[in-house]
């Protein structure tokens, strides 16, 4: 398959489809909605929080990027600002790792001095000096997953105070079984009240395979191949929603694989070829021959039986068909 070494401009050109953002319009109502919220702190309204959820894939992750993006880091007579900051849940999280996380973010380099008090009072000066507008913190289930056996009640209390205190916006984001951390403390609860769900795609209703077929043919636009890869056709998209489940994670996942090897082979454009040994190579490994929904045998079936990729587990929940609009 691969027929020469990459040079310089291959190199560039995945680089260029690693930084695609494709548009869709979950992302694009989140991304209002948190703007929104950042224009109403500028002129003196009270902070608006946010609590957004979604299974691993659903592109929470890149909403973060891209807010973060907008508005850039800066440094200006040796002050640094940082008009978003991303805090990611510490993976055994504590008061007082989650307190070294936002000082870590903040470039702190004292960040692992002191208690969980001091490192909280610290956090909140740095957040002013730093100019921040809204904080985000991501991977909430953390504290239900791998925290101490108090840590959840903990968090909620912990959260509630920091959040009142550092007077911004705030995000939280996690897999959806994160609105548990809410439920235990009724202030916090409040506070994020404004809740939104990034679902999967579905292509059992028709409008929603067009949406999902619309989505692919923007992403077929942006991929900088000689021409046209033909994603959205209309059994290429169905092939591409069974490799993914209509996350759009794996959909970028997926192409951004089949691009690689489209450029190693010196092809024109991504076909299905190139599509199925993307599925392999990045999504499964135990996708071969009927299994790989690029192999003409495929029978057009969900890949969620127990040790496919897809398979529901105790805590992600089961991926829905069919998407409920919020």
């Amino acid at each position: 398959m691969i027929d020469r070494s990459f040079v310089d401009d291959d190199y560039a050109r995945v680089r260029e489809v690693e930084r695609i953002l494709i548009p869709h319009p979950q992302f694009k109502a989140v991304v209002e909605r948190l703007q929104h919220v950042l224009d109403l702190s500028r002129h003196g309204a009270e902070p608006r929080h946010t609590l957004l959820v979604g299974e691993s894939g659903t592109g929470k992750t890149w909403i973060a990027r891209y807010i973060r993006s907008i508005l850039p880091e800066s440094e200006i007579d040796g002050i640094q600002t940082k008009p978003i900051l991303v805090v990611e849940t510490p993976t055994s999280p504590t008061l007082k790792s989650l307190a070294q996380a936002i000082l870590v973010a903040l470039g702190d380099p004292l960040a692992s001095l002191g208690n969980a008090e001091v490192k909280r009072l610290r956090a909140l000066v740095l957040i002013r000096q730093c100019e921040v507008q809204m904080l985000i913190v991501d991977e909430l289930q953390h504290f239900l997953d791998h925290g101490a056996h108090n840590s959840p009640q903990s968090v909620a209390d912990w959260l509630k105070n920091f959040v009142e205190d550092a007077r911004i916006p705030c995000l939280l984001m996690g897999l959806p079984r994160s609105t548990a951390i809410l439920t235990l403390n009724e202030q916090l609860r409040r506070r994020f009240s404004a809740r939104i769900e990034l679902l999967p795609f579905s292509i059992e209703r028709e409008d929603e395979e067009i949406e999902f077929r619309t989505v692919l043919n923007a992403l077929d636009e942006m991929l900088p191949c000689r021409r046209s890869s033909g994603l959205a056709e209309r059994e290429t998209a169905r092939r591409i929603y069974m490799a993914t489940n209509g996350l759009i994670g794996y959909v970028r996942r997926l192409t951004t694989g089949a691009f690689e090897l489209m450029a190693a082979a010196n092809r024109p454009s991504i076909d299905r070829a190139l599509l199925q040994e993307a599925f392999v190579q990045e999504i499964w490994r135990g996708g071969q021959d009927e299994l790989n929904p690029f192999h003409p045998k495929f029978s057009f079936r969900r890949l969620d039986q127990p040790g496919e990729p897809f398979a529901p587990t105790s805590r992600q929940g089961q991926t829905r068909g069919t998407r409920r609009r919020y």
